[in-house]
């Protein structure tokens, strides 16, 4: 585990940071939801403070952030999501997003932030956790995935709509 290492959760005050951390995550990845003929343009992976300050009051009641933080500067996020579901009592949990800065990976912020997430799913009655990663071919992810428990039970499918219809 790195030496200076803190894991908090994230609040409003702080979305300059978690969207900035997002933004470098998107431009990697490129933007969620979208198909990556749009994913990876500026205006779509670059996410603004006061857009992540309405995201982040938005999902206030199913979707929480942990930011991890190594000597006070920011190294991470991971998003854990709990909402009911028909197929059991329990909350249905996913983590819907994870990243490390490209500097700090292989140190162990990525598995702290999965425990975090993990515990926080316990605590809340979930039976699993759910991860989903954006691509096919994202072996590191997969292999970080796998090292730390998960399994691969099944296939995701995706259907993109235009933000036409999106926003009908």
């Amino acid at each position: 585990m790195s030496e200076g290492l803190t894991i908090r959760e994230a609040s409003v005050e702080d979305a300059a940071t978690v969207a900035t951390l997002f933004s470098e995550f998107n431009g990697l990845l490129g933007a969620d939801g979208l198909p990556e003929s749009e994913a990876f343009l500026p205006e779509n992976a670059n996410v603004a403070v006061d857009t992540m300050v309405r995201r982040l009051e938005a999902m206030r009641k199913v979707e929480r952030v942990w930011l991890a933080e190594v000597d006070g500067a920011p190294a991470g996020l991971i998003c854990l999501r709990l909402v009911p579901y028909i197929g059991q009592d329990a909350p249905f949990a996913e983590v819907t997003q994870l990243y490390v800065r490209q500097a700090l990976k292989r140190h162990g912020i990525g598995a702290a932030l999965i425990a975090v997430a993990e515990h926080a799913a316990v605590q809340a009655g979930a039976t699993s956790v759910h991860i989903i990663t954006g691509a096919v071919d994202n072996d590191d992810a997969q292999a970080f995935y796998k090292a730390q428990g998960y399994a691969m039970p099944g296939v995701e499918f995706v259907k993109y709509f235009s933000r036409e219809t999106a926003n009908a």
